[in-house]
């Protein structure tokens, strides 16, 4: 076991008692083989609450133990720790407005879906298609190729979540900018919220969290787990980040403060509050924010998320989640990938862990 507890203000105001029952909760997780292992955190705007991890890091072919400082591959966190982020950053120099069109930036035909289709998921694309034969050279073809999808159903009329989405808000972007996404990235949130460890395409790192083992039994460590990230070299709008618990805190106590960074602002407070509002209110499907997930039976948020409350998930077990109201960001990382795709224990173990740290407040 590897913990923290806290020390600064605010500290006082959590039950100690709670903390150690989620200790204790993912110990026995992990002693069931549900997990290989898990970190988790929670902060309020201010100060961190504690810090957790569990369980190994990799276990095959041989066990690493996790610690608090290990890197994960977030999967589709990125999809609003960068893609989301970034587009925000860029509207609010008025290089874009979220109800322009897709085909304004891109070199492809996507008749009447705008930005905002994408962002909250309502484009009617379908959930995934095949990119893997599209490799980083290959970027128009990949666009021309999500242009070509059928529709599931017209723009507006529904939620489906898809990552086809992001791959094209990530090229938008990049058409935008004339900045790789990593790049991208790194200057305009990893550089300005003083992240030391997130960012696309790691350097070498002493503890990264293995995710799927291949059939020669060699776990992926430090490269993608996401197939189409992967042929793309890495870097997509929907995955290929990489990051830390106490990078994706820092993140999420900066949303908890309205834009304001540890150093510097970093999205205005209208931004922010514009990330909080659901946006897909009467639709079927679940309820989704700009980028984010809100509260709703088919999210991860649990039973006493408030209705100020933006969260996503990952693939590969990871999850964020930012409650205003309650003033608290929750991170759960996870490798539950290592054991198979199958492995399925976060979906019940997020709302969970949610549950015991809103109750502790």
């Amino acid at each position: 076991m590897n913990a923290s507890y806290p020390t600064g203000k605010g500290a006082s105001s959590m039950d100690r008692s709670g903390v150690d029952a989620i200790h204790r909760l993912l110990e026995h997780e992990v002693s069931e083989r549900s997990l290989p292992g898990a970190v988790v955190g929670a902060a309020n705007r201010e100060s961190v609450w504690f810090r957790h991890s569990v369980g190994y890091r990799q276990v095959t072919p041989e066990p690493w133990p996790m610690t608090v400082n290990t890197l994960f591959d977030l999967a589709s966190l990125t999809k609003v720790v960068a893609t989301t982020s970034l587009v925000f950053r860029v509207l609010e120099r008025g290089l874009l407005r979220l109800d322009d069109l897709v085909s304004r930036f891109l070199p492809a035909d996507f008749g009447s879906l705008r930005l905002f289709h994408l962002l909250t998921h309502t484009s009617g694309l379908p959930a995934w298609m095949d990119l893997t034969s599209f490799d980083p050279t290959m970027r128009d073809l990949r666009i021309g190729a999500v242009a070509s999808a059928e529709r599931i159903y017209p723009a507006g009329d529904q939620v489906l979540y898809s990552d086809l989405n992001f791959v094209l808000l990530g090229h938008i972007l990049e058409s935008i900018t004339g900045l790789g996404l990593d790049r991208l990235f790194a200057e305009e949130v990893r550089g300005p919220l003083g992240l030391e460890h997130t960012g696309f395409l790691p350097k070498p790192y002493p503890e990264i969290a293995a995710t799927e083992t291949d059939a020669s039994g060699i776990p992926l460590v430090g490269v993608v787990h996401d197939e189409n990230a992967r042929a793309a070299g890495g870097v997509l709008g929907h995955a290929g980040l990489f990051g830390t618990l106490d990078d994706l805190l820092t993140f999420g106590q900066a949303l908890l403060r309205y834009g304001e960074g540890p150093k510097t602002r970093w999205l205005s407070p209208a931004s922010v509050k514009a990330l909080v509002r659901p946006r897909t209110l009467g639709l079927p499907g679940e309820l989704r924010a700009y980028g984010y997930q809100k509260p709703h039976p088919l999210s991860s948020a649990g039973d006493l998320m408030s209705e100020a409350a933006i969260g996503h998930t990952g693939f590969t077990g990871t999850s964020l989640w930012v409650d205003f109201d309650y003033d608290v960001v929750m991170v759960m990382l996870t490798n539950r990938v290592h054991f198979g795709r199958a492995l399925n224990a976060p979906v019940r173990l997020r709302p969970i862990f949610h549950n015991m740290v809103l109750a502790m407040i």
